[in-house]
């Protein structure tokens, strides 16, 4: 038997390389001759140097201003020569982490400096651009990153908004017509497994709300605003975002560059494989195990191991999951699983004890491969 682990972080002191492993040592305890792969999924602004030692390039900086208006330099990655260079642009590296900044900071944080960053390359004459956007999202609707590549963003008393603030949170009215031309000039591709849409109950605000403790009149008035950017933008440009899927990735991101004219987000996680030689070990699996903290609806929208599932699954090969106490998946999702789910494992599980956590996922790893293996066999019978 071969088997795949590859899991996401499952604690503030478990990171995906260490969950993998513990699941790991217990899959090879509880199955002895089986061919044991151990994956891990990139943590967030780490993405680049993965596909560095796949693709090979060489890193490139940029001076732009973070999220929070301060001077810094955004790193990215150049592949290939002449005509054929691309240069790899992750939203990660930039946007602010769960225990960066204030409620008060993330909520006029801004996407400026990622446009600052396209906006170089394009001036640059980078002939294709790849943007990752990841699970880190931005409170500006991508509004901050059409303003660094040219658009006017009004007032109510119809004046320039000017940088220096969230401008979402102050727009009237926006002429995107120069981010447009720019998209015209050059060849985009944005990737994501990000499925939130700009608005709406698939919209990103809540789960960001909920991350940075944004109050109940923070929330509001965001979903507002993003309401009325959406209609802006849908009026200037042309081109509806409406709960298209991608277009709430980033916080927004993949909803302004699409209604500007970028082409529709590409799913980034097959991609992924393809560059780092996952596909062919997973062509050959018999099982791919992996874990998540939370698995809801709402978390399966950006949680790694959904789209690794919806991968395995292309390739008829079955994956089970190890969560957190309590977080069974939601119905809408347990298609992407084999029906084994382990939730609890001998009590050990819902410490914030690393010893406990690592004890607790070394048996989650050997049930798991227990009762796949007990359920084949009851199959085969």
């Amino acid at each position: 038997m071969r088997i795949i682990v590859a899991a996401d972080a499952f604690a503030k002191t478990i990171d995906g390389v260490m969950t993998s492993q513990l699941l790991a040592d217990g899959v090879q305890t509880a199955a002895p001759l089986a061919e044991v792969d151990v994956w891990a999924f990139p943590p967030a602004g780490r993405t680049l140097h993965a596909l560095q030692r796949a693709l090979g390039g060489e890193f490139q900086e940029t001076p732009v201003v973070d999220a929070f208006w301060q001077p810094t330099r955004l790193t990215y990655l150049v592949v290939g020569e002449g005509s054929q260079r691309t240069a790899y642009v992750e939203t990660d590296w930039l946007f602010p982490g769960l225990n960066e900044g204030t409620a008060d900071e993330v909520y006029n944080a801004t996407s400026f400096g990622l446009g600052e960053a396209l906006l170089h390359l394009m001036i640059a004459g980078m002939p294709h651009i790849v943007l990752i956007i990841g699970k880190r999202m931005i409170c500006d609707g991508g509004i901050g990153m059409l303003q660094a590549l040219g658009a006017v963003i009004g007032d109510d008393q119809g004046q320039d908004v000017g940088s220096g603030r969230n401008p979402l949170l102050v727009m009237q009215g926006i002429d995107a017509s120069r981010p447009a031309l720019l998209l015209r000039k050059v060849d985009l591709t944005i990737m994501t497994d990000n499925y939130f849409t700009y608005t709406g109950k698939q919209g990103f605000v809540g789960l960001l709300a909920a991350h940075h403790h944004f109050t109940a009149a923070q929330q509001r008035e965001l979903n507002r605003q993003l309401a009325a950017a959406q209609q802006l933008l849908a009026d200037t440009c042309h081109i509806p975002i409406r709960d298209v899927p991608g277009s709430g990735a980033g916080g927004g991101i993949g909803g302004a560059l699409l209604a500007v004219g970028a082409r529709q987000p590409v799913d980034f996680a097959p991609w992924l494989g393809e560059q780092v030689g996952f596909m062919p070990v997973l062509a050959q699996a018999d099982l791919v195990i992996t874990a998540a903290p939370v698995l809801t609806p709402v978390m399966g929208l950006m949680s790694g191991v959904v789209p690794l599932a919806r991968v395995a699954q292309a390739h008829q090969v079955p994956i089970v999951l190890a969560l957190q106490p309590d977080h069974t998946p939601d119905p809408g999702l347990s298609e992407l699983f084999a029906d084994i789910y382990l939730t609890r494992v001998t009590g050990l599980m819902g410490s914030e004890r690393s010893g406990v956590w690592r004890r607790g996922l070394k048996v989650a790893g050997s049930e798991l491969v227990t009762r796949f293996e007990q359920r084949r066999q009851m199959a085969e019978k």
